[in-house]
């Protein structure tokens, strides 16, 4: 099998409409979505997907956490850096976007080999040509993002779920042939307008959800408040520090992802109310990340304190050994302990730090640490 990367094809053979001319290659953040994208033609990842979340949708309230989201923006960052923090994995997804070329396959019909290695009896038979397309406005912008994405994509709590096509036709070698194309083959579409699929959950749009097509009240409810949240850890912290982080800290990650679950189920239906809870929400938020801060620093200098107590200990204990008794004085004054105290006041330290972890704040303050201001 022949495939062929978003150029031009071979000379006599006739090359995709939107094809670029050419044999410029894509740089490097558009190459690296283009192969995901061919990747998830190719592993049928569409079909697989959307069969999870039928099932899911069928068996009720067996995975109430899992959602799947069409966003109508450009930027995806806004959305995956707060969606996350509540969902247990979330499908997004980006539809409406221009049809991007992205690559074509070339296989020998008779032998389903490369047409330009088979065998020389198929000479004359049809090349099957298999035009691979997306939708997909910027492959740069979406590079980078899956780039930034790839600690949640690899751990399956994020799936970027791209609008992808296929469109096949077959190509006679025989002299004056002519091909003939088939119409577009759709593969793992999420359809949106009047008849919205069943399995999409929400559709947002401007930062605000627009639509719940799957008719999901938990999940419209988990997610709509989370977006109008003023969360400035989030805003200022980079979308590739922020995947990094969350990927790192797992037990930090589940005590903010019940935390804000159940905070985001108690906000009122009613606008005016909800206004209301999420601005003393937001107080409490930032109250919770202040708190965090201070707990970690009086931890922090509780433990260089021993750890420096510990080490003037060892130093004088050594010097004693060597000097014989002229400083044993001084190292009564200073104490012993030496170097198991040192370790001591570091265990304490680290399991002190793990306690920390499991409080629902702790992950916002990490976060507030990378965040740069506005």
């Amino acid at each position: 099998m022949t495939v062929r990367l978003a150029r031009g094809w071979q000379a006599g053979r006739r090359r995709a409409p939107d094809a670029p001319e050419g044999d410029q290659v894509p740089d490097d953040a558009a190459a690296h979505a283009v192969r995901y994208l061919i990747d998830f033609i190719d592993g049928n990842r569409g079909e697989e997907i959307a069969r999870e979340l039928r099932r899911t949708a069928g068996s009720g309230r067996a995975r109430p956490f899992d959602v799947s989201v069409a966003s109508l923006d450009t930027d995806l960052s806004f959305l995956t850096k707060r969606a996350t923090l509540v969902t247990g994995k979330l499908v997004l997804s980006q539809p409406g976007g221009k049809h991007c070329y992205l690559a074509n396959r070339e296989t020998c019909k008779r032998c389903g080999k490369d047409p330009d290695h088979c065998d020389p009896r198929c000479r004359y038979e049809d090349i099957r040509i298999d035009q691979l397309y997306a939708e997909c406005d910027d492959l740069d912008r979406l590079g980078a993002y899956l780039r930034d994405c790839a600690p949640l994509l690899e751990l399956g709590q994020l799936v970027y779920f791209p609008q992808t096509f296929r469109r096949t036709h077959l190509e006679s070698r025989a002299p004056d042939s002519q091909s003939t194309s088939s119409p577009f083959d759709t593969m793992g579409r999420i359809e949106l307008g009047d008849n919205p699929d069943r399995t999409l959950d929400l559709i947002v749009k401007g930062h605000r959800v627009v639509d719940v097509p799957s008719g999901d009240p938990v999940k419209a409810r988990l997610v709509t408040p989370l977006l109008q949240l003023d969360l400035p850890m989030l805003e200022g912290t980079s979308l590739r520090d922020y995947c990094a982080i969350l990927t790192q800290e797992s037990d930090a990650l589940a005590a903010t992802q019940a935390y804000l679950r159940g905070r985001m189920l108690d906000v009122d239906t009613d606008p005016d109310k909800a206004l209301v809870q999420l601005a003393k929400l937001d107080a409490e938020i930032q109250e919770g990340v202040r708190a965090a801060r201070s707990e970690v620093a009086r931890v922090a200098r509780r433990s260089a304190v021993q750890a420096a107590g510990a080490a003037v200990a060892t130093v004088a204990a050594t010097l004693v050994a060597v000097e014989g008794t002229h400083l044993a004085p001084v190292l009564g004054m200073l104490g012993a302990g030496g170097f198991f105290s040192a370790v001591l006041a570091a265990d304490q330290y680290a399991d002190r730090r793990g306690e920390l972890r499991q409080r629902p704040f702790y992950l916002l303050w990490l976060l507030s640490r990378r965040s740069v201001p506005a």
